[in-house]
């Protein structure tokens, strides 16, 4: 007999110890209703930034544009750039959830740079332990 089991969408995340794609770090842990997600995302405003939950995929996307200058000594409002890098920032991560999870309950706050996203678990959608039948 055949048995299926779920697959947790974290578990290839906490095997992962690289720097985090996209630039954007993210601390993924369950709570009493579901699970919840921090995401590091400083010097983004709340405009920025885009959550979407789309066939049981969540992305999150931040993105900014600073105007671009071709000389670096470029005034721009109050400031008199000697020299200038940034220009644009963008960071990106989706994960697989799957129907596990309730998308209209999904809460967003942004504080002190930290994205923290709440995600209930839809009605039914439970965690269980399945028996192996067999050797």
């Amino acid at each position: 007999m055949t048995h299926l089991v779920s697959r947790d969408p974290f578990t290839a995340l906490s095997r992962r110890r690289v720097a985090a794609p996209g630039g954007m770090p993210v601390n993924v842990y369950e709570t009493e209703t579901g699970i919840a997600i921090d995401a590091t995302l400083p010097g983004f405003d709340k405009e920025d930034i885009e959550v979407t939950f789309e066939e049981g995929r969540l992305k999150i996307r931040a993105e900014h544009n600073v105007e671009s200058c071709e000389d670096a000594s470029h005034d721009h409002e109050d400031r008199r750039y000697r020299y200038r890098e940034v220009f644009r920032r963008r960071a990106e991560r989706s994960f697989e959830l799957g129907d596990r999870f309730n998308p209209e309950a999904i809460q967003a706050e942004l504080g002190k740079g930290v994205l923290h996203l709440e995600l209930p678990r839809s009605e039914g959608a439970t965690t269980q332990k399945i028996e192996i039948n067999g050797n």
